[in-house]
């Protein structure tokens, strides 16, 4: 046998790949980056199915992209967060000098902070000639650029003038009560930034980064990350989140310069926006050939209008008091009862039967096991659900869009819809499905008339007929959450 050889890439497809039938560029991170870049490969869409065109395009991004990653590279060889620690502490010590320190121990401190910020400034420095009028050419060395504005910053924050971005973020992120993904939307949200500092060479303080400096940054976000505007506007959030925490703790920052600092979203046309069920598509969903769990959990998402990752973490413990308590999800402050509607209550006592108090209602999609994991629960059975809904021909993709207006959270569009039209006051939908800015709160425990009013509304929810019956379609008005 002859040996194959490995065929030549097509240099027409250099740092290009196909996603679905659009060109996008991608470049490979080197592995020594990755964690600071925070990927590894950046890629941009390009919005072009032609080869030629996305040629044309692709240029700007590769030299982009390439900047960043010679950026990334090169902040790694730079000061250690030891030595900005050095610096931080050092800054203590002149704030103390300034109020009682002798002039000699102002000397001795400027010294220190002198050698430290040289050995910073020089490192990898390059020899240079140099040509003196006098006494002729002579040996000098040169700073590498980052490495120059690293001994600067430094300098800034050793003598109190400076204060960097992310030193209080490990004790910010200590005192949230989140989930660990958004813990890590904190993290790359401030890795965004940081990113963005260097590459605009702003000073990464709390003292550069004003209003303005806020701005830039969300527009050089929406720009160049690739990411929609509303994963862009969830990193703004954390990082407007962690610049209020820092008001009250240091005087560097005075306001929040990332309040209300958006990117604005594409408005969709009212065809292209998410909906709820119809009757008809509620119907051939359960009627389908679902597995039991798969049925049971689609009962229950039709007749509570709770999340999917909420119904998918119910243990038996949380059946009790003739209601299912949910755990809060998203936005939710807390978690919530909701009284078991009558066509539920067999599925509940069938997935109860002969379980312990601490099992879950459904074993069948257990947590994540791999350690560090982000994602939720529900992950697998989100794409369990797509796939089935799929086999029974409910699915409305518009235009060019792979993204179905319909998926498992249009049960509870449905469920709000339905109870509108059954005439229940939107305060108490609001409370039983957990909106966060609702003004009811479910409690059993008192047993108000909140919770009175919720077990009288329940039955007025119907299911559309599920024994070949016609099935109608009511006049609605369209719940969109």
């Amino acid at each position: 046998m002859g040996l194959t050889l490995p065929r030549k890439p097509d240099p027409q497809k250099e740092y290009l790949e196909l996603h679905g039938t659009q060109w996008r560029v991608s470049v490979a991170v080197p592995a020594e980056a990755r964690r600071v870049v925070g990927t590894g490969r950046l890629r941009h869409p390009l919005g072009t199915d032609s080869l030629r065109t996305a040629n044309l395009l692709k240029k700007p991004h590769v030299e982009r992209f390439k900047r960043r990653i010679a950026e990334a590279v090169a902040s790694m060889r730079g000061p250690s967060k030891t030595e900005l620690r050095v610096a931080i502490d050092l800054g203590k010590i002149a704030a103390k000098l300034r109020r009682e320190g002798s002039a000699e121990e102002w000397q001795a401190f400027s010294e220190v902070v002198y050698e430290q910020q040289a050995e910073i400034r020089y490192k990898d420095a390059k020899w240079i000639t140099l040509e003196d009028p006098e006494d002729g050419p002579f040996e000098a060395e040169e700073a590498r650029p980052e490495q120059a504005r690293k001994a600067d910053t430094f300098s800034d924050v050793a003598y109190g003038r400076a204060t960097p971005i992310d030193i209080l973020h490990a004790d910010y992120l200590a005192q949230l009560d989140v989930t660990p993904r958004t813990k890590a939307d904190d993290e790359r949200a401030l890795k965004f930034l940081l990113q963005w500092c260097a590459e605009q060479k702003v000073p990464a303080t709390l003292e550069r980064i004003d209003k303005k400096q806020a701005y830039a940054f969300a527009d050089s976000l929406k720009a160049t990350s690739g990411h929609k505007p509303v994963t862009l506007n969830k990193y703004l959030g954390r990082l407007s989140s962690y610049w209020q925490f820092l008001i009250n703790r240091t005087d560097a920052v005075v306001q929040n310069v990332f309040e209300g600092v958006t990117v604005r979203k594409p408005k969709k046309r009212a065809a292209e926006k998410e909906r709820p069920f119809t009757n008809r598509e509620v119907a051939d969903l359960l009627l389908g050939p679902a597995t039991p769990h798969m049925h049971d959990l689609m009962m229950i998402g039709a007749l509570t209008g709770a999340r999917l990752n909420a119904i998918v973490e119910l243990k038996v413990s949380d059946v009790r008091h003739k209601c299912l308590f949910f755990n809060p999800q998203k936005k939710e402050s807390a978690g919530r009862f909701v009284p078991i509607h009558p066509d539920l209550a067999p599925v509940i006592e069938r997935r109860i039967a002969g379980k312990a108090h601490g099992d879950d209602l459904f074993p069948e999609w257990p947590p994540v096991k791999k350690a560090g994991s982000m994602r939720e629960r529900s992950f697998k059975t989100s794409n369990h659900f797509t796939e089935y809904r799929r086999t029974v021909g409910v699915a409305d993709v518009v235009g060019s869009s792979r993204r179905s207006r319909v998926n498992f959270h249009s049960f509870r569009r449905w469920f709000i819809s339905r109870m509108q039209q059954a005439g229940v006051a939107p305060d108490l939908i609001s409370g039983i499905v957990g909106h966060a800015n609702g003004s009811i709160t479910l409690d059993v425990y008192s047993e108000g008339p909140e919770m009175r009013a919720a077990r009288r509304a329940m039955p007025k929810l119907r299911l559309p007929p599920l024994d070949g019956s016609p099935v109608t379609e009511p006049m609605q008005i369209r719940a969109q959450e």
